[in-house]
Order: structure tokens, then C-alpha cells, then sequence
């Protein structure tokens, strides 16, 4: 499975009552896993609640390790 960049937007109630919308940009295999890291960015004594607003898929990171990806159409340039 390959990985994808999330741009994440969380509304972030912090202990002082202050609440704010964060935007940040993680790599992850899902929308699930995107949004659990971008809450470990935060520091867990200060945040009260966090709500997920939403999420785009910004770009795909393929994964190098299949063999003969790095000659994929060459042959048809020489």
C-alpha cells in the first residue's frame, strides 16, 4: 500500500479555554492514520478537546522497492 500526504485541519480546544484551527501536513496510509498523527504533534497536557474538520490528499509517495520501476518507458526513448 502506498503512502499519501494529508493535509489535516483540527479545531484544537486547549486547557486555557483558547481554541484554534491547526493545519498540518502528514504522511500516512489513510484518513484514520493521518488524522491519529497529526493529534501526536500535539502535546497531550495542554489540548482539552480536538475535533477533525477535514482532510485533502495533497500527494502519493510510490514506493521505489518494485523491481523495474525505474526503467518504466525507457526503452521507447532510445
Amino acid at each position: 500500500m502506498q503512502l499519501k500526504t494529508f493535509k489535516i485541519w483540527l479545531k484544537v480546544t486547549w486547557v486555557s479555554g483558547f481554541c484554534k484551527n491547526m493545519s498540518f501536513e502528514v504522511e500516512a496510509r489513510s484518513f484514520g492514520e493521518a488524522f491519529k498523527e497529526a493529534e501526536n504533534m500535539l502535546p497531550k497536557n495542554k489540548v482539552e478537546k480536538v475535533k477533525h474538520l477535514q482532510a485533502d490528499i495533497i500527494g502519493y509517495i510510490y514506493d521505489p522497492s518494485v523491481r523495474g520501476v525505474e526503467k518504466f518507458g525507457q526503452s521507447k526513448i532510445r
